[in-house]
């Protein structure tokens, strides 16, 4: 199948302004991010992007500039910049790191960030969050924050886990009542560190508050899959990223008027 609106992911990605900036905290301080604007054009709105356990790599830079292209402002903050880089990309690495990551605080500096993106638009609504993993959790999260945000949420974790961390953020579930907006999310089926009770637990209780939604469940692929694949066309969880970044494209895009 063609995906049109999702370039190969072995070519690089043009016709994006990269600026690296700093994120200042209200508790002092800043945070290191990446911010990309489409080149010689005004944005339509903008993305806040949070990367995964194992950080800002150099795939969510890839994802960050992709959003550009379509003509968003996007914003990739290093959310592990008081802990420092992994020594080197291992699951083993990243829980040890996360032990000591404070997720409440985090969500802070998520907040600080958002401010930072909704300010740079000049106060424009078209705000929305795009998560992975771990930040397809945060994204949920302020989503019972922050009013009228759009949410797309990959694989994020509707209810607590046992991951290690020295303050756990509010597992979705648990605040469910709280988030407002729009969500858009997607899994895959054999996620079996996520759960899909979970995600069915998580779809009932939206609906239940009446908040608009939409959940898509992949056949066959697993916890990650946009990661594990990296929009190489080769890869056999490629169809699914495609269709899952097509699907959140659309749903980024600003209602016509």
């Amino acid at each position: 199948m063609c995906h049109v609106d999702v370039p190969d992911g072995r070519s690089p990605v043009v016709g994006v302004t990269r600026n690296r900036i700093q994120v200042s905290l209200d508790g002092g301080g800043a945070m290191p991010a990446l911010l990309t604007v489409p080149e010689g054009g005004t944005p339509m709105g903008g993305v806040l992007v949070i990367h995964d356990v194992y950080g800002m790599s150099p795939f969510y830079e890839d994802l960050t500039a992709r959003l550009a292209v379509a003509g968003h402002a996007a914003l990739l903050p290093d959310l592990f910049f008081r802990q420092g880089p992994l020594a080197e990309r291992s699951r083993e690495e990243a829980r040890e790191r996360r032990s000591t990551f404070d997720e409440v605080l985090a969500l802070d500096d998520l907040e600080a960030a958002a401010e930072m993106l909704f300010g740079h638009l000049g106060g424009s609504p078209g705000l929305a969050s795009l998560g992975f993993c771990m930040g397809g959790t945060f994204a949920l999260d302020l989503a019972a924050r922050r009013p009228n945000l759009r949410t797309v949420c990959y694989y994020g974790f509707p209810a607590a886990n046992d991951s290690p961390r020295a303050r756990a953020a509010p597992a979705p579930l648990d605040i469910v009542d709280r988030i407002r907006g729009s969500v858009l999310g997607f899994w895959g089926d054999q996620d079996s560190a996520v759960g899909m009770e979970n995600v069915q637990a998580l779809d009932d209780a939206l609906t239940t508050s009446s908040v608009d939604h939409e959940f898509v469940i992949y056949p066959n692929v697993g916890h990650g899959f946009m990661a594990a694949s990296k929009f190489d066309p080769t890869h056999e969880a490629y169809e699914a990223s495609a269709d899952a970044w097509s699907g959140a494209l659309r749903f980024l895009d600003p209602p016509s008027t």
